[in-house]
């Protein structure tokens, strides 16, 4: 899970890019205070973005179903 905007030059959309480099497993979420249409242009395949502020349901929710779908995708690798 990684903010959109880190705030040092280095963007969220860097971290998850760099991290699927390193595992396509990896599962993403970002969380932005920007639209989804920037997400959708910027973050990595199969991944979700969650609007600042959120309700920790929220959070469960995008994070279960991002960990469910490495689950799932695991046995194809």
């Amino acid at each position: 899970m990684t903010d959109v905007n880190l705030g040092s030059g280095t963007t969220g959309w860097d971290v998850a890019r760099a991290a699927r480099r390193a595992d396509l497993r990896i599962a993403v979420v970002y969380m932005s205070g920007g639209s989804a249409h920037e997400w959708a242009a910027e973050g990595v395949p199969d991944s979700a973005i969650l609007a600042k502020p959120f309700a920790p349901a929220q959070l469960v929710v995008a994070l279960a179903t991002q960990l469910n779908n490495v689950g799932s995708s695991a046995g194809e690798a």
